[in-house]
């Protein structure tokens, strides 16, 4: 699955089975009694002082970069799994809740029915409607299946999140379509949440930047209000070309922006975003600022009165 620049290459301790330690010059001293080749599946090591360059996403951390290391580590004791549900989710880097994104486990899958995986914190699904992909070099369940595989235990929101993620380009290119997701749930003959999952596409919409995003878009739809269009064209004279607010009405020249701390901290960042409201106030936009100290009932007013809702 291709992925743009936002990787780069990093070092990881190299993998070997425990059972060509010798063979590569590692010996039973090094193995027992020092911390250079720890445990990383039963049966399967790294070693500290011999290092491998892979592509890693710029925004890993150190649990993705765990995650990556142990799905590795799986490959070589059977080659025929996959990461799945938790797993493969934080491995496409969507935005996940709190008990997904500390589950300890390695959930893999695999369409070999007869596959026996019996290795501490590490969890097999074996389905013969699996669909494989790679991304970053990694065996990864389908992106559309992971989603499937994940409805059960989100919410409505959080899927849409998930979704959001996925059909946008928070880190590189679509991970999928709308389209593609709505036929893979058509396809499924037995499925558990299926009317979440449907529920959940309805609200999915491209392009979408960020959590808050979505969080601020689904806020205004539960109180009652219009559904705003994600990124609005609006035309102005920077050199940037046409500007597109976070969210907007453009029948009543509205735009909502939602502004994180790194907006504050970053002084380009800043004056970037003056530039920007100058330029859509120029156009004739009203531009409400949304941050997390923002009162959402006086917002709900706000928008209610410039709607002329009131």
């Amino acid at each position: 699955m291709f992925n743009d620049s936002r990787w780069e290459m990093r070092d990881y301790p190299r993998l070997f089975a425990a059972s060509e330690a010798e063979a590569l010059g590692i010996t039973r001293h090094y193995l027992f009694r020092t911390q250079r080749c720890p445990i990383i599946l039963p049966g399967v090591r790294m070693d500290r002082e011999t290092l491998e360059s892979r592509r890693t996403p710029r925004w890993a951390d150190d649990r993705w970069e765990w995650d990556s290391l142990r799905l590795r580590a799986a490959r070589m004791k059977f080659d025929q799994v996959l990461a799945d549900h938790a797993t493969a989710a934080r491995i496409y880097g969507w935005p996940m809740p709190a008990n997904f994104r500390t589950d300890p486990r390695l959930s893999l899958c695999t369409e070999d029915l007869a596959l026996r995986v019996r290795l501490p914190n590490v969890t097999l699904r074996r389905s013969e409607q699996i669909t494989a992909a790679r991304w970053l070099d990694l065996p990864v369940l389908a992106p559309a299946d992971v989603f499937i595989s994940i409805a059960p235990d989100l919410t409505i929101r959080d899927l849409v999140k998930v979704g959001d993620a996925a059909v946008g380009r928070w880190h590189g290119p679509p991970q999928l379509t709308v389209d593609t997701l709505t036929d893979r749930v058509g396809q499924r003959k037995r499925l558990r949440a299926r009317r979440r999952l449907r529920d959940a596409i309805d609200l999915i919409r491209p392009g979408v930047d960020s959590p808050t995003e979505t969080d601020l878009r689904l806020w205004i739809v539960s109180v009652g209000l219009p559904e705003p269009t994600v990124h609005p064209k609006i035309s102005s004279d920077l050199d940037r070309g046409d500007i597109e607010p976070d969210l907007g009405y453009e029948n009543a020249r509205l735009a909502l922006e939602y502004e994180g701390d790194h907006h504050r901290s970053s002084p380009t960042q800043w004056a970037r975003d003056i530039e920007r409201d100058e330029a859509m106030r120029d156009a004739g936009w009203t531009v409400l600022k949304v941050t997390r100290r923002t009162d959402y009932r006086l917002l709900q007013a706000k928008i209610r009165r410039l709607l002329g809702l009131t």
